[in-house]
């Protein structure tokens, strides 16, 4: 038997996607850049975000996400390896999973 409502576990979803505020990515292992929040929605027990990363008409490699939180602080940061091509634009998702488990 879970521990805590629904309700409970939906207003913190409610919580985490309006705290999550800023999504950077990182070229090339390089400099930061800001990518632009395309949509914010809870999906079942998920919050889920979709950045767009442009491109900027050459080849080049996504090596690091970072997200802030409406304070603008560092919430959580990857190293990733995400090649394009001079063509490909990138819509990151991210996925916040906020369910309890029974152990």
């Amino acid at each position: 038997m879970a521990f805590f409502t629904d309700k409970f576990l939906n207003d913190r979803r409610e919580e985490l996607l309006r705290s999550v505020d800023r999504f950077q990515y990182q070229l090339n292992g390089g400099a930061w850049q800001t990518g632009t929040v395309n949509s914010k929605e809870i999906i079942g027990t998920n919050v889920a975000v979709f950045v767009n990363v442009p491109n900027f008409g050459q080849a080049d490699t996504i090596t690091g996400v970072r997200v802030y939180d409406i304070n603008g602080a560092l919430a959580g940061q990857q190293s990733i390896s995400l090649k394009r091509t001079s063509l490909n634009v990138a819509l990151l998702r991210f996925t916040f999973p906020l369910i309890e488990t029974e152990e």
